[in-house]
């Protein structure tokens, strides 16, 4: 039996597949490094990367000097905008009200969850950097070694991380532009102050996101695999099929190494996760609330600038929320792209084979029903679509305590 001369159709098929994008592959690999690294200074720079992060050969060098920057980073810009509200608050004597209290309960809150995340990754470093050698250990397997789409993956990543940043930078803008009366100096440094945890918070959730776009594309590498697939009665053909599947580069190893990226990225998404959706739930809450207050309470005092602000801002808390919601849609399509899998296997075991064959594709069915790929935040809750009617039912719920409240103090 010789394997190098009866090599096997969909071998071929699947080499002539990809050819063409690892050609892209080549070329658009300089600017894919140099983007790396602005994307690595930047993750550096705002307190959540504590590693030096070597291109050529794909490695991270912890350093204890980034690792405490980081730290002071991360610790230091919630802090500094939640000091100058407190004191602004607590100098200028407004008086007793819902709204002004629910403001200060929303600010000591929002310091204590912006810096969660980033200091929970930073506390996981080791992780962190067992995730990306898991990562790169995938990308170099046979399977997908010069064919995974690395710059349609690094652009899809790329784009969302900037629309995020995008779209609070022109809610700061707005913010600073639009009051006709001045702006009050202690304003401008809270949003100063905000503009720093933002963008640590943006790059939190590019790590999350990049990382789930990454895991997904192997998966769906997987099953195109599979699916490339022709089961025959040769003996020859069979024992190849075989060897793909459970040799020592074959399906089974790569599928192990899938599900070990899963279990370490389940072990760091579950806390930025939790955090953030409560943030996203507090801050719709809030906004939606002063809005219905201010309309039904104070109608007359209210500008067409105060108004245009206030839909800025719903409008850029609700693409919070979107972009949070895209991340969970990630993760479901990854474990819906999982089970398809699973399917495939459970076909493939249908037909008519070898003894040995059939054990191979048997071991590593069970294996995808022993090891799925799934993701939970703190195993508490699967992450998919149901999040976001959850979000929806308690913001409603809260918003209808909080006015109740304001009409009794009105009273």
């Amino acid at each position: 039996m010789n394997s190098h001369t009866n090599t096997s159709p969909f071998i071929t098929q699947v080499v002539e597949r990809y050819s063409c994008k690892h050609r892209t592959y080549c070329r658009t690999m300089p600017l894919s490094e140099l983007l790396a690294r602005l994307v690595h200074l930047k993750m550096v720079a705002l307190g959540v990367v504590p590693y030096e992060f070597y291109p050529a050969t794909l490695s991270l060098q912890f350093s204890r000097s980034l690792l405490v920057y980081c730290f002071i980073i991360a610790i230091i810009s919630p802090l500094g905008r939640c000091c100058v509200f407190l004191t602004t608050f607590f100098t200028m004597k407004l008086g007793i009200s819902v709204v002004r209290y629910t403001a200060m309960f929303r600010e000591l809150l929002d310091a204590i969850l912006l810096v969660v995340p980033p200091c929970y990754l930073l506390c996981q470093h080791a992780k962190v950097k067992q995730l990306f050698e898991l990562s790169v250990e995938v990308y170099r397997s046979s399977l997908s070694l010069g064919i995974f789409p690395f710059w349609q993956w690094f652009r899809t990543c790329l784009l969302c991380s900037l629309v995020y940043d995008s779209v609070y930078g022109v809610n700061v803008a707005f913010n600073l532009v639009l009051p006709s009366a001045g702006i009050h100096a202690k304003y401008v440094q809270i949003l100063l102050w905000s503009v720093l945890s933002q963008l640590t918070k943006s790059v939190v959730l590019l790590i999350i996101y990049g990382s789930a776009q990454y895991l997904l594309r192997m998966v769906d590498h997987l099953k195109d695999h599979l699916e490339a697939g022709r089961l025959s009665t040769n003996p020859v053909y069979q024992e190849q099929i075989r060897q793909q599947h459970h040799g020592p580069a074959g399906y089974l190893m790569f599928y192990e190494q899938l599900a070990k990226v899963c279990e370490t990225l389940n072990d760091l998404i579950g806390v930025p996760l939790i955090t953030y959706f409560l943030m996203a739930l507090i801050h719709l809450t809030f906004v939606c609330y002063l809005i219905l207050t201010k309309l039904l309470v104070r109608w007359s005092y209210i500008t067409w600038q105060a108004i245009l602000i206030a839909g800025i801002a719903i409008a850029s808390y609700v693409i919070d929320l979107l972009c949070l919601m895209r991340i969970v849609g990630t993760f479901a399509r990854t474990r819906e792209e999982s089970l398809k899998t699973q399917k495939l296997l459970l076909r493939l075991n249908l037909s008519p084979m070898d003894h040995k064959l059939k054990q191979s594709i048997e071991v590593f069915a069970l294996q995808t029903l022993h090891q799925p790929i799934e993701f939970t935040a703190c195993r508490m809750f699967t992450l998919d679509y149901t999040v976001l009617f959850s979000i929806a039912a308690a913001v409603t719920n809260y918003l209808i305590i909080l006015i109740q409240f304001e009409m009794a103090i009105e009273q």
